[in-house]
């Protein structure tokens, strides 16, 4: 007489012990897991709606950075230049050639980059000796060439190592696209007396990237930009605004794949995979627990780790969705192991016990799953 092979047998006595359970029973676990599913597809809805809203904010930004009459949100307006007047006009390029650093927890990163100014007139205007950077700091600045000719047309480029000070939007790390801009303005002459153009001849070199990033795009304007001070100009009224001309490089940036996300949440994924193995211990105290338990350090122990490479923010960003539905599921893990170690080890419901801790192995199992697909697939593109 053919023998069941052990697979066979643990179907069968999962069967057994469903179909021996009374109604009531059977009707708890069934209420029990479809409360559990529905909650958890609240919270993933949310999750992913609220992340959505952060990367259609954060595409808002990138596009008001970069266009010539929007406005970034948060910034004051700037005050528009007058069409007419007594300016000089500079084209400005640039050629970005490296990007050695960028740090989202220090907020800042570095580039090494060309930029030329091509003008008509007197060579005392020297645009490229006089260029400042906002929320930067010119760290070496070398003339290359320096022309003018005859005719009054005049050329300056200069090769420039700069840092630059940025505040990143961590709440779509690690899958997050930051934009990194050069703010270039003339330190001496506002808008009415000197004002950018830019040349369509920049670029970006294939040699700049950040470490862990691909260049997703590349881009130039020159748009007004206003300070609510006369700076103490005795010639100006004490109330009056300046009005610069300023030069903006845009580079956008966006992960490589998704090899960066797994890394950081290897050991949440460990803790997680630990954690729901206790559905398969005897349910007694002693044994049930001590999984758990493990479980929900490593957790937190990989929260930690992952908040180092953050700045301190205010946002609940992707990291907080991850490890929130992490600890969320070992908790859950441990209040399904108390029901079942109870009606186990106090009622003596063995077959209930069993049947309750499958279930619930197969709904928590699945909706984590589902949680840490939808929640990076909602920002990834």
């Amino acid at each position: 007489m053919p023998t069941l092979t052990e697979t066979e047998q643990s179907r069968k006595h999962v069967v057994n012990n469903w179909k021996g359970l009374e109604p009531g029973r059977k009707r708890f676990i069934v209420v029990s897991a479809v409360l559990v599913a529905a909650l958890y597809a609240i919270t993933i809805s949310l999750s992913v709606l609220v992340l959505v809203r952060y990367q259609a904010a954060d595409v808002r930004n990138h596009e008001a950075r970069m266009s010539p009459v929007l406005v970034e949100p948060g910034r004051t307006p700037s005050d528009p230049l007058p069409p007419q007047g007594d300016f000089v006009t500079v084209k400005v390029g640039t050629y970005v050639d490296a990007i050695p650093e960028l740090s989202i927890r220090n907020s800042n990163w570095s580039a090494e980059f060309y930029v030329w100014f091509i003008w008509q007139g007197s060579k005392e205007l020297d645009p490229g000796g006089k260029f400042v950077l906002v929320e930067g700091s010119v760290l070496r600045k070398q003339m290359l060439d320096d022309y003018h000719g005859a005719d009054g047309s005049n050329y300056q480029r200069y090769r420039v190592t700069a840092k630059f000070e940025k505040v990143f939007n961590t709440s779509m790390v690690p899958i997050e696209r930051p934009m990194l801009n050069i703010y270039m303005e003339d330190g001496a002459r506002d808008g009415t007396r000197l004002r950018y153009v830019a040349d369509d001849a920049s670029h970006i070199s294939s040699r700049a990237h950040a470490t862990g990033y691909n260049v997703a795009g590349f881009g130039t304007v020159v748009k007004p930009h206003t300070y609510r001070t006369s700076y103490g100009d005795p010639r100006r009224a004490a109330n009056q605004r300046t009005t610069f001309s300023q030069y903006v490089v845009g580079i956008s940036l966006e992960k490589k794949g998704l090899g960066i996300y797994f890394k950081i949440f290897m050991c949440l994924y460990a803790a997680l995979a630990l954690a729901l193995t206790t559905f398969f211990v005897k349910p007694t105290i002693a044994s049930r627990f001590a999984l758990p338990t493990a479980s929900y350090f490593g957790a937190v122990a990989n929260s930690y780790i992952v908040n180092a490479v953050l700045p301190p923010a205010n946002t609940f960003g992707m990291v907080d969705f991850v490890v929130t539905f992490g600890l969320g599921t070992i908790f859950m893990a441990v209040a399904a192991s108390l029901v079942s170690t109870y009606y186990y080890d106090r009622k003596g419901e063995m077959a209930f016990a069993f049947a309750l801790d499958r279930v619930m192995f197969y709904t928590l199992a699945v909706c984590c799953l589902v949680a840490n697909i939808a929640i990076p697939l909602s920002v990834f593109r």
